[in-house]
């Protein structure tokens, strides 16, 4: 949970909207019986009407797919997207300029751009109908596939001195899995790639992908300032998997105050999800030393959690303890011991938030190996690496700072078990005599006060995020955003370890772009670990 407080003629207008004809998608009942009018002389036939059937190309509506035609950078991206299952993304905040929301395109760029598949040609711009060379092409596809080039390229053909340096690894990659081949001893990097080439290539992907779907992460989403049936409709509309409504809480005489609702519940199991209530300490340092330093006291708290879990057929616990004492440490992790043991012998489990390792008060109470080896899974709380009343403005979750705290505790944290906590809200941070200040922000708050103050919007590469500025009654304003683009990455990033899955503070708002993000980020992790290269 959350912590501390053209120009153009006519005529070309309608020559550029029938090809782009080729890569929209239409009804796969249409696409079935469409046939291909121009593709008997292509020796590409084969594989581009294998890839009809399975939905990654169509025919323009006169039935041609004109396989010699060069292929544009934002068609190659539309095609490699269907082809391993990625989803567009309807961004609110655009990431190129000359990809504007109203073109075809633009959901699958935001999608491509969301994962780090493509770079733009410039921080600001795309190109999407420029051609697609070679050299691009391979470069995209095994940067999508995840592969890490390491060590002295292997480029077993003959003009490879005319292969661009930031190409190299990738286009040997390539050669070594045949996913691309050469020509005659020649690979011809600047060649601009046609649509059978195309074809031939996504194929050779396509067939190498494994059929079977593999178990889902773990989604988590917590519940924050919403009724009941608020929360369930904002699930419904999300990749969350597992409910963790905040039902309990430790009162300072040890008892447990219980806000449950059986309705949530029974609606998570209709709709096969789970539901883990958090189990909370509000922060009561002094509430939680004397119960956890108290033999009698703590297991008759573990005796109670134990009869909730029955009382509302619970699939787990959430144990969200902070602000604790240091010295409480071996009390906490046996607490977490003894809880353990009886959520599990009913079949329930046991999941503690935990912060990064900050080697400092607020950490020191959480032996995370020990709590690992207890609990089910630790979920790491991922944001607040800037919080309000902090001495510094910042950004809630950057990229680098949420990839660090993650390899800070991997070694810890046995695979499969560590969970990444990421943020569904952001701040807006300005200074006040010297001081800074800020506002706490919903995603769709962002949205709506970066277009109404109209911020200049930059993406920060090195953050992972958009950097929004603006000014209001002559004072300068900071918004580090969470949207799409920046979650989706998190994910991405965060798929370099193995982790079980994801939970998000808060969900209190309908953000399906980040959803689909969220989901993409997940699909082609599933392709890169059974794609057989």
């Amino acid at each position: 949970m959350r912590k501390r407080t053209v120009h153009m003629t006519s005529l070309s207008l309608l020559w550029i909207v029938s090809l782009l004809f080729l890569t929209i998608a239409v009804p796969a009942s249409t696409a079935k019986t469409m046939p291909l009018k121009d593709i008997a002389d292509s020796y590409a036939e084969e594989q581009i009407l294998s890839l009809v059937k399975a939905g990654v190309i169509v025919g323009d509506p006169d039935g041609y797919f004109r396989p010699h035609q060069s292929v544009k950078r934002a068609e190659f991206v539309a095609l490699l997207n269907r082809t391993l299952g990625i989803r567009p993304v309807s961004s609110q905040i655009q990431a190129y300029t000359d990809v504007p929301k109203y073109v075809w395109s633009y959901g699958d760029v935001q999608a491509s751009a969301a994962l780090g598949i493509v770079n733009g040609t410039s921080v600001t711009t795309f190109a999407p109908n420029r051609t697609l060379t070679r050299q691009e092409a391979a470069v995209i596809i095994m940067r999508a596939l995840g592969t890490k080039p390491s060590g002295t390229p292997s480029l077993p053909v003959a003009d490879s001195s005319l292969i661009a340096a930031w190409a190299k690894p990738y286009v040997s990659e390539a050669l070594k899995t045949k996913l691309l081949v050469g020509y005659a001893g020649h690979f011809r990097p600047t060649d601009p790639i046609s649509r059978e080439e195309t074809a031939v290539i996504l194929h050779r992907v396509l067939s190498r992908l494994d059929k079977q779907p593999p178990k889902p992460p773990v989604v988590l989403g917590w519940q924050y300032q919403s009724t009941t049936q608020e929360f369930l409709n904002l699930v419904n509309g999300s990749e969350v998997n597992t409910l963790s409504p905040r039902w309990f809480f430790l009162n300072p005489d040890g008892s447990i105050s219980d806000s449950a609702d059986p309705s949530l519940v029974q609606w998570a199991h209709e709709k096969g999800k789970k539901v883990w209530a958090l189990f909370g300490n509000r922060f009561d340092a002094k509430a939680t030393h004397d119960i956890l330093s108290t033999p009698a006291k703590m297991n008759a708290l573990v005796d109670k959690l134990a009869a909730l879990v029955d009382t509302y057929r619970l699939d787990g616990i959430n144990v969200d303890f902070e602000n604790m004492y240091p010295a409480d440490r071996i009390a906490f992790t046996t607490f977490v011991r003894e809880l353990s043991a009886a959520l599990h012998a009913k079949g329930a489990v046991v999941s503690v938030d935990v912060p990064r390792d900050l080697h400092s008060d607020w950490s020191d109470p959480y032996d995370y190996a020990a709590l690992a080896q207890h609990a089910d899974y630790l979920v790491l709380m991922g944001y607040e690496e800037h919080w309000s009343g902090g001495a510094k403005a910042g950004s809630v979750s950057s990229l680098p700072w949420l990839a660090d705290s993650i390899s800070g505790l991997v070694g810890r944290v046995p695979a499969g078990k560590l969970i990444v906590g990421l943020p569904l809200y952001t701040r807006d941070w300005y200074q006040s005599n010297g001081k800074w200040l800020s506002a706490d922000l919903t995603i769709p708050q962002s949205y709506q006060l970066a277009t109404a103050s109209g911020a200049s919007i930059r993406w920060d590469s090195t953050l992972g995020q958009y950097r929004v500025s603006y000014r209001k009654n002559g004072v300068s304003h900071t918004i580090w955003m969470e949207e799409s683009r920046s979650i989706g990455r998190k994910v991405e990033t965060s798929l370099n370890w193995p982790v079980a899955g994801f939970a998000f503070w808060y969900v209190g708002s309908p953000v399906p772009d980040i959803w689909t993000a969220v989901s993409n980020a997940i699909t082609l992790q599933q392709v890169r670990a059974n794609v057989q290269l």
